[in-house]
């Protein structure tokens, strides 16, 4: 008799929970074509250690997991977790066999949904450290659980770069939401990036990234560590794929800024500068290069090239200015100056510009 009114109680306070947590921190709730699943707890859960049972709940805890028309109900009596298990409506004995099987069952149900992530991702480091968790992380389809496991992995002090490119790909192929993404590339440590692997993974992982202003946060996040000759064109193909002149713009400023290489990754800098669609903001990337060390005659060249492909006199008119009073005087770059300065079509801005070069 204490039995069933003990579930009787339970069963209304579940019940209640259910109207009064909807949509709150006490219901999780999942539902498809084929699946309804909610879990409606209080208290504090803890399953055991083989995730085949339910180890603890606490004084006036609950737990209802309900898959269809499987369920399993779970509380607190006198210290002792008594479950109450039904499969396809039909009562099931916990402690049998079958009971036994459902149960795990359904704590791996509740698991796949993120119920008491926390304790899952403690039980599985202390089996098999981050190792164990990466590969766990392959069998959850929710971002937000997989995510939870990676961001435990990445927040570690110190990871083989081996892990964290494994990270990185598990971000790429399985996370699917642009900010999720964005969120994980951004806990990776940039030490790391100077890892082949890594760096390359990451940048690919940018790619895919659909949302202009996700991209460009992660390719922020990697230019907090300068960028060297060997990653540059690599970076360079991730910022191509951006489409708004705004975004791509403050990561080129950013890069400029730090950083310089003339030769093959100068050239795909201007390559990638060059498809800016606005004259206004090209124009300033194009300054910002003009003011940094240039060196070398081919380099000055290309950017005046650059230069000259831009539309409005005005502004293609102002940028030869600044490059012809820093132009070095020789014959050759002086030829495709003037040759560039054809390009403006305005009498007094073609002044200007050939008066900059005397």
């Amino acid at each position: 008799m204490k039995a069933i009114i003990l579930w009787a109680l339970l069963a209304g306070v579940v019940v209640f929970a259910a109207a009064c947590y909807h949509g709150h921190r006490n219901r999780i709730f999942m539902s498809d074509d084929k699946n309804r699943v909610e879990i409606v707890y209080d208290g504090d859960i803890k399953f055991n250690d083989d995730e085949t049972a339910i180890a603890s709940i606490s004084q006036r805890g609950y737990l209802r997991y309900r898959h269809n028309d499987d369920q399993l109900l779970a509380g607190n009596d006198s210290g002792v977790v008594k479950y109450e298990l039904s499969a396809d409506g039909k009562p099931l004995d916990a402690g049998s066999p079958e009971g036994k099987a459902f149960l795990a069952r359904a704590i791996r149900g509740m698991i796949d949904m993120g119920f008491d992530i926390d304790g899952r991702i403690d039980r599985l480091y202390r089996k098999g450290g981050y190792p164990a968790l990466l590969s766990a992380a392959d069998s959850i389809e929710s971002d937000y659980v997989q995510g939870r496991y990676l961001e435990r992995i990445l927040s570690a002090d110190s990871l083989p770069p081996m892990m964290v490119a494994g990270v990185i790909t598990r971000i790429r192929e399985h996370i699917g939401g642009d900010y999720d993404k964005e969120r994980l590339l951004s806990m990776v440590d940039t030490s790391y990036l100077k890892n082949d692997s890594v760096a390359m993974g990451y940048l690919a992982t940018v790619k895919g990234i659909g949302g202009d202003y996700e991209k460009s946060q992660a390719l922020q996040h990697f230019l907090r560590m300068t960028v060297p000759d060997n990653r540059y064109i690599g970076f360079l193909g991730a910022v191509r794929t951006l489409g708004a002149d705004y975004e791509r713009g403050q990561v080129l400023q950013r890069l400029i800024d730090q950083s310089l290489y003339e030769g093959a990754p100068f050239d795909s800098l201007l390559s990638v500068v060059n498809e800016t669609q606005g004259d206004y903001e090209r124009g300033n990337l194009l300054k910002q290069i003009a003011h940094k060390d240039i060196r070398k005659e081919q380099s000055w060249a290309e950017l005046i090239r650059a230069t000259a492909t831009m539309n409005g006199d005005y502004e293609k008119g102002n940028l030869l200015v600044e490059i012809g009073q820093r132009l070095p005087k020789t014959d050759s770059l002086k030829a495709v100056y003037m040759t560039a300065a054809k390009t403006v079509h305005s009498d007094v801005d073609y002044g200007k510009v050939v008066r900059a070069a005397e």
